[in-house]
């Protein structure tokens, strides 16, 4: 799609924030809010952005993240479509992919314990088993979000606040749901926040005060769809060998400072590390896996990619969002 610089400076702010108010962002980008309420609705209506979300922590609620891997043997174009309707059926789905490469499949879900994952495993395999020949899953321990600057050519930002594995402190039906609506549409008024979960708006503003002081919410962001913008999305998958802390740290640092690097996810599983990068053609992609594998060769052990085709990005606290009481 064709973007002007008015448009990328949007879309850099609302991943900073998204849900800045429509004054303040027209004053940084020297718009009325008007045009700045015009160009959101152009750019979600044309699918550059598919959601605006608050970035929850899962790990405070009690909740893990979780990523489930599939081959199959079979991927026409009915067994797709097929996949990304179970995603969308499947309440706790948070990211799942269509992919090319290592996997057919990315399946990324929140669940409480390994127990909750076996039971989405045995949904999947009951739906697809007879044309699934791999699967694999890894647990997060964090991840972080990065800049988009290489896509909106913008400055490099600081990562969000890292969620981590930490001790659950459940909250009450009113703060989930809320958590749950604010995932939903970060930009969701308080008084229409209020309707919805049945208080006040100076009591939705007091509770979401709250929530960002109890970190149970992170920031505010923005999920960008990468070709819209002109660029390939890609998932290394990395298991690391004579790896220390320190190396680790230095591997971090150089991710966090990449610019093709958009996500970095540190795993407990069938590798260590994942990173989602943006490129825009196969030469960048060698150059980012020569001048990684030039750097690190020496902790890289097993590593492989995949490539994301088609892609749903959905809400997975969708039921809190409901008014739903199981989980």
């Amino acid at each position: 799609m064709e973007l002007d610089r008015k448009d990328k400076e949007l879309l850099n702010l609302l991943y900073i924030n998204s849900r800045d108010s429509f004054i303040s962002l027209g004053k940084k980008l020297r718009l009325s809010n008007t045009a700045v309420e015009r160009r959101l609705s152009r750019l979600k209506k044309d699918g550059v952005v598919p959601l605006l979300f608050a970035d929850v922590n899962f790990a405070k609620l009690g909740l893990k993240s979780y990523r489930l891997y599939f081959k199959f043997n079979v991927m026409d174009r009915q067994t797709e479509q097929e996949v990304l309707g179970f995603f969308e059926s499947y309440s706790r789905t948070l990211w799942g992919v269509v992919c090319e490469g290592e996997y057919d499949v990315l399946w990324r879900i929140i669940a409480m314990d390994e127990v909750e994952v076996e039971s989405a495993m045995y949904l999947m395999v009951e739906k697809f088993g007879a044309k699934i020949i791999e699967k694999t899953v890894v647990v997060t321990t964090y991840q972080s979000y990065l800049a988009w600057n290489k896509a909106l050519g913008t400055p490099r930002q600081p990562e969000f606040p890292m969620e981590k594995i930490t001790e659950p402190q459940p909250v009450d039906a009113k703060d989930m749901r809320l958590l749950a609506l604010l995932y939903s549409d970060a930009r969701e008024t308080t008084v229409g926040l209020s309707k919805k979960v049945g208080l006040t708006p100076d009591a939705v503003q007091y509770r979401i005060k709250r929530l960002i002081r109890e970190k149970y919410i992170l920031g505010y962001s923005a999920w960008l769809d990468a070709k819209k913008l002109g660029f390939n999305y890609y998932k290394f998958l990395i298991g690391f060998r004579s790896i220390t802390r320190e190396k680790e740290k230095q591997f971090l640092s150089y991710c966090l400072a990449n610019d093709s690097v958009i996500f970095v996810n540190k795993t407990i599983g069938s590798w260590d590390i994942e990173l989602d990068i943006i490129v825009r053609n196969n030469a960048e992609l060698h150059d980012f896996t020569r001048e990684m594998k030039t750097k690190f060769g020496h902790i890289i052990g097993k590593h492989t990619f995949v490539s994301a085709v088609e892609e749903r990005m959905l809400n997975p606290l969708r039921g809190a969002a409901l008014g739903e009481t199981k989980k």
